[in-house]
């Protein structure tokens, strides 16, 4: 049984609104003459839009703070360095997106310079319908997709060396982070049907719908994720359940490959809580994790299991396989050493957590998780989160409450 203090607090208040789809096109203009064109031509196609005022600056600071849609025309006429705000734009976007450029410069070296930052198309000033129909109907056509458009999520799995070394606590904590800390759409998945406990942490109520996705991958689309995906906040979505223990699941790796694929395809980051369970289908959650984290800490039964993981997992890039040591200090004089894990496992832990009781039940009275309050834990979590993304945590303004 896991302690109260070893699970991160539920969150004081949760949102009860389904995840909203994507816009099927938003268009981003700069001047009312475009606009203009703009409007006209998506009126005869019959396409629903929403058409702003501002640009690529506006689209960018648009984005970091809504959904994606799936097709995006940006106007990057007049900016100085328009291949530096496409990356900036590349890096808000959901994956895929299809991206459409427009511009006032006739340049073949500006075009291969945007086709090779993401953007499926480049229209030049002066707008036309014909223009404009071409582009959208090429989307649609047997033409490659961009690197915008192909983008798919990073999903990083995690799983514990031995039960109650904190492994739940990490993955909510991580999940938390990058979506309240970076700006992110991070899914959180709880793959332990019947005993995990993200929701719980998260004071959530789990649903019965990730079984059914599980039982039946064929019926895995963006509707049914957005049906039964619980929302935390705005930019954190999870996936768990609560099945009977008398009931006995049945679910297959490919189950778990087509949830994983659909999920990519929405979501920046997928953080996946995988079981201690020798099954084929855990196993495959860990298999086509881009990274993968052991969780242990300072037992000798930890290292032992380490060891076994690995042998598993294969050792594979160093980058993708990585060591996570919780707890640090817990078992005081008793405990392994770093040093004696280091000479066992010949590897150097990722990250060190040290065992900081205090945080964690600070963290209950105020109803909020670890990772929302300053702690050596927090420093921990961002340097694992920095590790994963390669992205430092957003300035945060004075004014902005932790959510």
């Amino acid at each position: 049984m896991r302690s109260i203090l070893e699970m991160p607090a539920p969150i004081e208040k949760t949102t009860n609104r389904l995840p909203i789809g994507r816009a099927p096109l938003l268009a981003f203009v700069s001047d009312a003459a475009t606009e203009k064109v703009l409007r006209e031509c998506l009126t005869q196609l019959s396409l629903a839009s929403m058409i702003v005022r501002g640009g690529i600056a506006k689209a960018i600071e648009t984005l970091g703070a809504e959904r994606s849609p799936n097709i995006l025309i940006v106007d990057i006429g007049g900016i100085d360095l328009p291949i530096s705000q496409m990356h900036a734009l590349a890096e808000v976007c959901e994956p895929g997106v299809t991206v459409i450029a427009i511009g006032d410069r006739n340049e073949i070296g500006l075009y291969r310079d945007l086709l090779h930052a993401g953007v499926t198309d480049y229209i030049v000033k002066p707008l036309t319908s014909q223009l404009i129909a071409r582009a959208l109907n090429q989307r649609t056509g047997t033409r490659e997709a961009g690197p915008i458009q192909k983008k798919l999520g990073t999903m990083t799995a995690l799983i514990g060396s031995r039960g109650g070394v904190g492994t739940t606590t990490l993955a909510v904590n991580l999940a938390w982070h990058l979506a309240n800390r970076q700006s992110r759409r991070v899914a959180l998945v709880d793959l332990d049907l019947q005993n995990g406990d993200c929701a719980l942490a998260l004071n959530i109520k789990p649903t019965p719908g990730m079984r059914e996705a599980l039982v039946n991958p064929t019926r895995i689309d963006s509707t049914l994720l957005e049906r039964v995906m619980t929302p935390v906040g705005h930019r954190l979505f999870v996936l768990s359940s609560e099945e009977p223990l008398r009931d006995d699941l049945e679910i297959t790796a490919e189950a778990v490959g087509t949830l994983v694929g659909a999920l990519r395809e929405q979501f920046h980051y997928i953080i996946v809580d995988v079981p201690r369970i020798p099954a084929t289908p855990y196993r495959q959650a860990l298999d086509i994790a881009d990274f993968r984290i052991i969780v242990g800490d300072q037992t000798l039964r930890s290292v032992r299991d380490i060891v076994r993981l690995r042998g598993v997992l294969g050792e594979g890039d160093g980058k993708r396989n990585s060591m996570v040591v919780n707890r640090y200090g817990e078992g005081g004089r008793h405990a392994v050493t770093l040093q004696e894990m280091h000479h066992v496992l010949g590897l150097q832990p990722r990250t060190v957590i040290p065992f900081l009781p205090t945080v964690f039940a600070a963290a209950t009275n105020g109803r909020r998780v670890a990772a929302a309050r300053r702690s050596k834990f927090t420093d921990a979590i961002a340097a694992l989160v920095l590790e994963l993304s390669g992205r430092p945590p957003e300035r945060r303004r004075w004014w902005s409450s932790a959510r």
